[in-house]
């Protein structure tokens, strides 16, 4: 009998999710980018990154965003702190510096690795062929980048196996733990000013970052974990970019983080496909509770 239940739940749970998220979402277009000018070093090229599309007309469909113009000035003053930044390799090497896209009144953060070979051109999170399934992912639970979702990455630069073929294809690395150590201390600080009711890790490397755990993601995913505030802004610091106040600090101890996979992962094996449905429903839901 527990069988049959089982199999009815499992054949559910394929119907509601090929019904929402069918074949077409990895239906994803090689998209081009027409890079005007030359590259040039230092400082030259890094011009007006940030961008929030539509955030003065943002309509909220689930996880209501509240009004609060302080968090995008805030975000536009972290950019221009760190929009030149060299403190490690990755710096010297970038194109553009990538610093993040979205609603900063957004109930949803979504976070990544790093900038790749489209990104590091355009200067927005994940904007390539994994970037478009993204969109579709978030789209199948009502969120949007233009809307009510933020997307950043636990380094703001790209990654390169060899960073004297900037131009190349298929040049792309996970960045190293002293990179995502001397990074992170800036997604620290979008997460701060943001104050999402749910992170969502995409892939290894940011959830060992946002977990601060060894753990492979396949045994990490599927649940929900308080966010450790605590660790990542210790009461008592000497680093000024990790101070926060008291309000921020109880807010942040209410946000929860849910794993799942990067979706090139998704790409390269569609039969995660289940999995990170479970996840994105997951995800719906927590914010679903929010607006009760």
């Amino acid at each position: 009998m527990n069988d049959q239940k089982k199999i009815m739940a499992d054949t559910k749970q394929w119907i509601e999710q090929e019904k929402v998220w069918d074949s077409s979402l990895y239906a994803t277009s090689e998209t081009r980018i027409e890079v005007a000018g030359t590259r040039n070093s230092g400082s030259t090229g890094l011009r007006k990154i940030f961008a929030a599309p539509s955030i003065a007309s943002a309509s909220p469909m689930i996880g209501s965003a509240s009004s609060d113009p302080g968090k995008t000035a805030a975000l536009q003053v972290l950019y221009e702190r760190y929009k030149d930044c060299t403190r490690c390799q990755l710096g010297h090497s970038r194109i553009k510096f990538v610093f993040g896209v979205g609603n900063p009144n957004s109930e949803a953060l979504f976070i990544g690795e790093g900038p790749g070979y489209e990104e590091d051109r355009r200067g927005e999170p994940f904007v390539g062929k994994s970037g478009q399934l993204l969109d579709k992912m978030m789209a199948a639970i009502g969120l949007s980048r233009q809307t009510n979702a933020y997307i950043a990455n636990i380094v703001k630069c790209h990654p390169m196996t060899n960073p004297q073929t900037p131009d190349a294809r298929g040049n792309d690395r996970p960045p190293s733990p002293e990179e995502v150590a001397t990074c992170s201390p800036i997604l620290l600080q979008q997460i701060a000013i943001i104050k999402p009711k749910v992170i969502m890790t995409l892939g290894s490397p940011s959830t060992k970052m946002v977990l601060h755990t060894k753990d492979a993601i396949t045994g990490l995913r599927g649940k929900m974990v308080a966010f450790d505030v605590d660790y990542f802004y210790p009461p008592i610091t000497d680093l000024e970019e990790l101070r926060i106040n008291a309000e921020t600090r109880e807010t942040l101890r209410k946000t929860q983080v849910i794993p799942t996979y990067h979706p090139a992962a998704l790409l390269r094996n569609p039969n995660l496909k289940p999995e990170s449905w479970t996840d994105l429903k997951l995800l719906r839901d927590m914010l679903a509770k929010s607006t009760h």
